[in-house]
This record gives structure tokens, sequence and C-alpha cells, in this order.
């Protein structure tokens, strides 16, 4: 199973880092108990590193990587770092009424799903994706 880091990278959004972590690492053996239907690298990994950032930060790699200047919640990329944008996480929380510290987790938990082989690039896959990132975080969110 990989260790887990995650680090702050941005000042613009407050977050409970330590029970967001604590939480993420209940988390992992959950994620690693259903494989998705592509490519699982997420057992073979050491660490998985997660980093929030700020939207413009993220907004730039987005453009890099995805050819879309737009910033994002989450990037994953399959040798194991996950990238949140701040900004567009507390606004997305915002959104769904809960605290951006939960927002926070649920986007840690669809990066791992992601490495575990889910992807969410059409109707039915998106589906299936966020029933279990949802499962996932009402089983490990407790506290925030």
């Amino acid at each position: 199973m990989p260790s887990l880091r995650l680090t702050n990278r941005q000042r613009g959004v407050a977050c409970a880092r330590l029970p967001i972590f604590r939480a993420w690492q209940r988390a992992l053996p959950l994620c690693l108990e259903f494989a998705g239907d592509q490519p699982a690298v997420l057992p073979e990994l050491a660490e998985v590193d997660a980093y929030v950032i700020s939207d413009r930060r993220i907004g730039k790699m987005h453009a890099e990587f995805l050819n879309d200047p737009a910033p994002t919640d989450v990037i994953t990329f399959e040798h194991g770092e996950i990238f949140l944008g701040a900004e567009t996480i507390a606004r997305h929380a915002a959104e769904q009424g809960h605290s951006t510290d939960t927002e926070l987790l649920l986007c840690l938990i669809h990066g791992l799903l992601h490495l575990n082989g889910f992807d969410d690039l059409d109707a039915r896959r998106r589906k299936i994706m966020h029933r279990r990132q949802f499962e996932i975080l009402e089983a490990v969110r407790g506290g925030l």
C-alpha cells in the first residue's frame, strides 16, 4: 500500500490539513478494494503525493497537460501525483452545501480512484466513479 503525503502550497483557502490527511489515509484501503476498468497503478505505487495549489497554478497545469486553461478541482497523474485547485474546491463546496475540507477530501478520494483504474470520461463511468467516491467519503469523513 502506498504512503500518502499532503502538502498545502497556497495561502488563499484555509484547510484543516491534518484531519483531512487522516481521513484520506482511512480512504486509501477502501479505494483499493475495487478497481475501475482502466489500468490501475495505485497498488504498485510506493507513494502518492497530493498538493493543494492556487487556481492560477492549476489552470496553467490544466492548459499544459489537458489543453484547457480553466482552473479545475483535481488533476491526477499516473505516477502518483494529485494536484488540487483550492479556490475551485472552495467554490464547489459552497455550491454543494458542505465544507471546503469535505470537498478537498472528496477530491483526494477522486484522485485515488483515478489511480486505481476509474475514469469519468463518459456518463456511465462518471456515475460509477462518483457513486464509489461518495460511499468512501461517507465512510471516512467523520469530523470534517
